[in-house]
Order: C-alpha cells, then structure tokens, then sequence
C-alpha cells in the first residue's frame, strides 16, 4: 500500500502540473518563439564551425614533390640541450630540444574520389618538432613541446578528422623519425607524396648522419 499510496501522489503532481501547464501555455507561442531561438542558435553554432574549419584549411599548404618546406638548424647549449630554429615559408620558430636525436611530425590532409579527381591537392601543415634520447630511462625527462601551430588539440580540425571516415577526405601524417641531433648541424626538410626527407646541408650534419649510420 506504501508504495501505491506514493504513486497516487506523485500521479496527482502530474496532473497539477498538467493544468499549470494547459492553463498558461495552451496557445503554443511560447514553444514556436523558443524552437525558432533553437534553430537561430543552431545556425550560429554551425557558422562558427565553418569559420573555424575554414581558419584551418587556410594554414595548409598543398605538396609539391620535392619541395623543400623547412630548413632546421641546431645548437647545442648544454649537453644533451639544443636550441632549435626552424624556418619555413611562414616565418621562423625557435625550440628548445632535449635528447640525442630529433623527430618532426606533420598532418597531412588528402583528397579522394571526385575531389581528387577535379584537382584537389594533398595539403601539410607542420605539427611537432620534438627531441629524443637513446637512452629509455632517460625518455621519461624529456619535456613535451609545443605544436608548431597555434590550434588547440581539442579544436583541431585535423584530429577531429582522424577519427572519422569521410570517405572523400582523410586525415594522414608525415614523420621524420631517429635523426642525429649534433652542435650546429643544418638540416633541409623535403617533402614528397609518400612522406618526409632530411637533407644534410652542412659539413656538421653529414658527419652526424655517418656517424649515426
């Protein structure tokens, strides 16, 4: 009887709330003004979308085979310390890297189907120099750098696509990985459809790649 007599109350409730609610929004209006605020707000949440998608596409750069996109050059301030300057077409980055080698990672955006087809090219946007240790045990000290974009990860149109299959456009990356890191080598970054190629561009990096060999 308990819990009969509780749901007779609860049921009363509802039928009050009921009346309230024929009694002062019988009409409607109410419910038409807030679906078209909704869909108002709907709509500016879908234009801010595009823009920031739009932002986006603007800081890719099509790939061109061969082309050279960056050039990195290093200096050792400390052991195991370098001050890193990577210049590009978009200006020039300076970094501190911690370990013996450095890595760079790149996102790559690609066309298919019809897309493709009509023209559209591939596109990279540089994402992340970073440094290495040989040693494991060591790894663990290095500290993570920034990306070398100004889009947040939780805003960036580029992981939100990895996750999910378009079918017409896909989110792909470029890598240089394991390269020796030594006290004024110079670097120049080629890429090519397939991925990324480090080119010795002085005495110093040279004898740092055989020596690695």
């Amino acid at each position: 009887m308990q819990y009969a007599g509780l749901a007779v109350l609860v049921g009363c409730l509802a039928l009050l709330l009921l009346s309230l609610i024929l009694r002062f929004g019988w009409r409607l209006d109410w419910l038409l003004g807030w679906l078209k605020g909704m869909l108002l707000l709907a709509l500016l949440g879908c234009c801010a979308a595009v823009a920031v998608i739009a932002w986006e596409l603007y800081q890719f750069r099509p790939i061109t085979d061969g082309a050279q996109i960056a050039t990195l050059e290093l200096n050792e301030s400390a052991p195991q310390r370098f001050d890193a300057t990577l210049r590009t077409a978009d200006g020039v980055q300076q970094l501190q890297l911690q370990g013996d080698l450095w890595e760079l990672e790149v996102q790559v955006l690609r066309w298919q189907g019809l897309l493709h087809a009509l023209g559209l090219e591939d596109g990279y946007r540089l994402d992340r120099l970073s440094g290495r240790y040989l040693a494991l045990e060591q790894q663990t000290e290095v500290t993570p750098t920034r990306p070398l974009h100004d889009t947040p990860r939780w805003r960036d149109a580029w992981s939100w696509l990895d996750g999910v299959d378009l079918g017409w456009l896909y989110a792909d990356a470029f890598a240089i990985r394991f390269m020796p890191a030594a006290d004024g080598a110079r670097y120049a970054i080629e890429i090519g459809t397939t991925g990324l190629s480090p080119v010795a561009m002085n005495p110093q990096a040279l004898t740092a790649l055989k020596g690695f060999d």
